[in-house]
């Protein structure tokens, strides 16, 4: 009897060249991405200090040719402002 001889291969996965490159450009633009957009929203949670005041608050040019017809009071801080409801400027007092 003859004996027997079993080879054994290892199968694995060998990409081409190029499909690393294209997979590694597309995670690096991906990170941006998200870097990109995590600042973004930081950076409007940060920059909502104030920012009521920013919207009530028209710009100093038109301030001068401008007509408010309304008073109210703003419930969150009670500081009064006037108010124009054709345009929905808004001026503090």
């Amino acid at each position: 009897m003859t004996p027997l001889i079993v080879t054994e291969l290892e199968a694995f996965w060998k990409p081409e060249p190029w499909f690393v490159v294209v997979l590694t450009a597309t995670g690096a633009v991906l990170l941006l991405a998200l870097g990109w957009l995590l600042s973004r929203i930081l950076r409007g949670i940060q920059g909502n200090e104030g920012s009521i005041e920013r919207q009530m608050e028209a710009p100093r040019i038109e301030m001068s040719q401008q007509h408010f017809d309304g008073r109210a009071q703003d419930v969150c801080m009670g500081r009064d402002y006037l108010f124009n409801t054709l345009t929905g400027a808004r001026r503090w007092l």
